[in-house]
């Protein structure tokens, strides 16, 4: 239809009725322009995707703020990590800017920025140059960085803040995978030998395959020595501005870890006599062994032996590759490792798995071979 403005600039007049039951109108210097809004509209509304351009006057910084309230229920570290990225890296850039300005230009150039410019950098005023300091933040800073900003704009969608979020399909920076190498029996002796009384904890690390924050948590009545078992059901973490934080493991469950019979004997010996709610393996103190704590004093214990670069993860890792090549199946590994999934315990360990290629090939021609018999 025509405006009252006809023949005075935009005549035609597109109209609709929104999700409130809203008339809302947007005028158009060409009738087809006006019919083909109104249609597209029309199949937003039909679809769920329609938002009120109004709403998008909102702020990101405004909105980010609710999404950050429905992350309740996620681990400390997890809403402790999701905080300092939005006051650090992703409400400076964007906290102002209202939502409908964001496009995808904008973000791709902020992505790009982040990985480039040294600016981008958190320095504290006494540190000293470091060789990467021309570059941007790491890669997977980079992306837990964006990956905020796409929650919080997926979150805008949803709430029909926006109609579509201008930060998918972004180029992100390729996060380097540092490989790492398992230890050795023979390398977890020396340095479990060289770690004095975390000897144990090496072993139980190394065999056992918990992650640091599962053994750190770990109490005497999680221990059944009669089967060469651990209960792994909590996890314990440091929490910035709240110290060390106890809850369930990364996955949320509970898993029964073997341990063999030689380290079984050393932890039922470290927790002789003591009461079922006691660590194991506690601190000077009797709280928490903190990692950063844990970790120098294996460095120091690797550096004796004459190895490098070992640190909780690595002895973790050395679990599940010295499980595989015990004969292991996936499943297995996964189960011993707490994996949510047999294709995180594939990946990581699937080069070391049997070629059983040979083995195929052999059982095909057999078979080949009998049928041409008949």
């Amino acid at each position: 239809m025509t405006t009252a403005r006809h023949r005075q600039g935009k005549r035609w007049m597109a109209r609709w009725v929104d999700h409130d039951g809203l008339e809302r109108t947007k005028a158009f210097d060409r009738k087809a322009d006006a019919e083909r809004h109104r249609v597209e509209v029309t199949t937003q509304l039909t679809t769920g995707t329609y938002a009120d351009p109004r709403r998008g006057a909102v702020t990101f910084g405004t909105i980010a703020e609710p999404w950050f309230d429905s992350k309740s229920g996620l681990k400390a570290k997890t809403r402790a990590g999701y905080r300092s990225l939005l006051d650090v890296v992703v409400l400076p850039r964007w906290g102002e800017t209202p939502l409908r300005d964001i496009t995808h230009a904008d973000v791709q150039s902020w992505v790009h920025r982040l990985a480039t410019d040294p600016d981008a950098r958190q320095r504290k005023a006494s540190k000293q140059p470091a060789e990467d300091d021309h570059k941007g933040l790491s890669a997977a800073r980079v992306v837990q960085a964006y990956q905020v900003l796409d929650q919080v704009l997926r979150f805008a969608v949803r709430a029909r803040y926006i109609s579509l979020n201008p930060a998918a399909d972004v180029q992100l920076p390729r996060k380097m995978v540092p490989e790492k190498t398992p230890l050795t029996h023979e390398q977890v002796r020396q340095i479990a030998d060289a770690a004095g009384d975390l000897r144990t904890a090496v072993y139980v690390l190394g065999y056992g395959g918990l992650r640091y924050g599962e053994l750190a948590a770990l109490r005497v009545g999680d221990v059944d020595a009669r089967r060469r078992r651990l209960k792994v059901s909590r996890s314990v973490t440091d929490v910035a501005k709240m110290g060390m934080v106890e809850g369930t493991t990364k996955t949320h469950q509970t898993r029964s870890v073997p341990l063999p019979a030689f380290v079984m004997d050393l932890v039922a010996q470290q927790i002789k006599g003591r009461s079922p709610d006691k660590l194991v393996f506690p601190h000077n103190d009797g709280s928490w062994i903190p990692r950063d704590w844990f970790a120098l004093r294996l460095d120091k214990a690797s550096s004796t032996v004459g190895l490098v670069g070992v640190t909780p993860h690595v002895l973790r890792h050395t679990a599940g590759s010295l499980a595989v090549a015990s004969g292991a199946s996936v499943v297995t590994v996964q189960k011993l490792l707490g994996h949510q999934s047999p294709i995180t315990t594939m990946n990581a360990y699937a080069h070391q798995l049997p070629d059983d290629f040979d083995n195929l090939a052999a059982a095909m021609d057999t078979a080949a071979r009998a049928a041409a018999v008949k």
